[in-house]
C-alpha cells in the first residue's frame, strides 16, 4: 500500500534554500522578508503543495485562525448580508468564519467557554449585552473582540455601529418633506419591564436602537414644530409582529385625528403594518405613507416597494471582520466605526 508524504515546513525551507524561520514569516505575513525571497518561498510552497498544519501552528501560537460573528437569531433576515461581509473579509485575511446564534444567556455563556477552549482569534458581537467584565475575560485569554450595536458602550473595545439616530431623522424628514404632518411611529421595545415568559431573549436586553431611533424621529418632527401622531408597541420578530400588527392597525384607524403616514423601525414592523392596512382596503401611500427601516432584501423584491432607510449591512459585517483581523496580526488599537444609512425611496411613501 502506497504511504502518503506530507511536505513540511522544512521540506519547504530546504526547496527554497531559506530558513524554517522565514517561510513562517511569509505564510503568516509577519517579519520582514526579501521580495525576492519571498517568491522563491512562494514558489516552493506552490512546487511542493504545502499546506500548513494549522493545529500544529495553534499549539505553539495557543491561538486559532477563527474568527466568531455572535448575534441573535441567525435566520433573522437582518444579518445575511452582515455575515457576508463578515466571510469576505475572514476569507481574504485567510481566517476561518464561525457563526453563531445566541438564543439565551445559557448559550452564550456556552460560546464564551467554547472560544476559551479552542483558543479562538477574535469575535464580534451583534446586538447584544456584552458586559465590560465579559470582554475582560475574553481579553485574558487573548481572544480579540469588536462590538456591533451593543446596548452598552465599553471603553477600549473596537465598535461599528450604524447611525440609528440619524436614520430616524432621515425617515421623519423624508415624511415631512413629501407633505405628511400626522406621523406616527411604530417601534420595538424601549424599556424593560414588559418581559414574560414568552418574551424573546433579544427583547430583554435590546432597548438601545429603538431608543435611538425614536430620538431621532421625534427631534427631527420638534424642529419643524411637529408632535408624533402616537407611537405604537411592535416588534421585529416576523412571527411576533404578525399578530401584534392587528390590533396596532385598530388603534392607528381608530384615532381621531387620521394618521397620515408611519415609521416602522424595522422593515418586518412595516411589512406587517402594509399588510393589515391592505386588508382593511386602506390605500398605501394615498391614504397612509409607510416607511421602514434597515433594508432588508424582501422588502426591496415586493411591489410595491415599501421605502426604507437602508442600513449598510455587507460594510458593517466586513469592517468588523477586518478590525479583528488588524487587532490580531498587527496589535492594532481600538477603532470606533459609524456607519451612515441611506434613504431607499420606494412607492409607500
Amino acid at each position: 500500500m502506497e504511504v502518503m508524504v506530507l511536505t513540511t515546513i522544512e521540506d519547504v525551507a530546504a526547496r527554497a534554500e531559506v530558513s524554517r524561520m522565514t517561510v513562517s514569516r511569509v505564510i503568516n505575513k509577519k517579519g520582514y522578508v526579501g521580495e525576492e525571497t519571498r517568491k522563491r518561498v512562494e514558489a516552493a510552497i506552490r512546487e511542493l503543495n504545502y499546506k500548513p498544519n494549522m493545529l500544529a501552528k495553534a499549539l505553539v501560537t495557543k491561538r486559532t485562525n477563527i474568527l466568531a460573528y455572535v448575534m441573535v437569531n441567525i435566520s433573522d433576515p437582518f444579518h445575511n448580508l452582515v455575515k457576508q461581509g463578515f466571510e469576505s473579509s475572514a476569507y481574504h485575511g485567510r481566517f476561518t468564519s464561525m457563526m453563531c446564534d445566541v438564543h439565551s444567556a445559557e448559550r452564550q455563556r456556552d460560546y464564551f467557554n467554547m472560544f476559551q477552549e479552542i483558543c479562538i482569534g477574535g469575535v464580534v458581537f451583534h446586538h447584544l449585552a456584552i458586559t465590560q467584565e465579559q470582554i475582560q475575560e475574553l481579553e485574558q485569554a487573548g481572544i480579540q473582540c469588536v462590538l456591533m450595536d451593543n446596548e452598552f458602550d465599553i471603553p477600549d473595545v473596537s465598535t461599528v455601529n450604524t447611525d440609528n439616530y440619524a436614520g430616524g431623522r432621515m425617515a421623519a424628514e423624508h415624511l415631512y418633506e413629501k407633505g405628511y404632518r400626522r406621523i406616527g411611529c411604530v417601534h420595538g421595545e424601549l424599556a424593560p419591564g414588559n418581559s414574560n415568559s414568552s418574551t424573546l431573549y433579544k427583547d430583554t436586553f435590546q432597548f438601545r436602537i429603538w431608543q435611538q431611533r425614536t430620538a431621532g424621529f421625534t427631534d427631527a418632527l420638534k424642529d419643524h414644530g411637529l408632535d408624533p401622531a402616537g407611537f405604537f408597541l411592535c416588534n421585529g420578530q416576523l412571527e411576533v409582529a404578525e399578530p401584534m400588527s392587528y390590533r396596532i392597525v385598530e388603534q392607528i384607524l381608530s384615532v381621531n385625528e387620521p394618521i397620515t403616514a408611519l415609521y416602522c423601525e424595522d422593515d418586518v414592523m412595516a411589512l406587517t403594518i402594509y399588510k393589515r392596512l391592505q386588508e382593511r382596503g386602506i390605500r398605501v401611500p394615498e391614504q397612509i405613507a409607510i416607511i421602514g427601516h434597515d433594508g432588508l432584501d424582501m422588502i426591496k423584491a415586493l411591489h410595491p416597494q415599501i421605502t426604507t432607510v437602508e442600513q449598510p449591512r455587507y460594510e458593517m459585517g466586513r469592517t468588523a471582520a477586518q478590525i479583528l483581523i488588524e487587532q490580531i496580526e498587527q496589535g492594532a488599537p481600538p477603532r470606533h466605526i459609524v456607519l451612515q444609512p441611506r434613504l431607499l425611496v420606494g412607492e409607500t411613501t
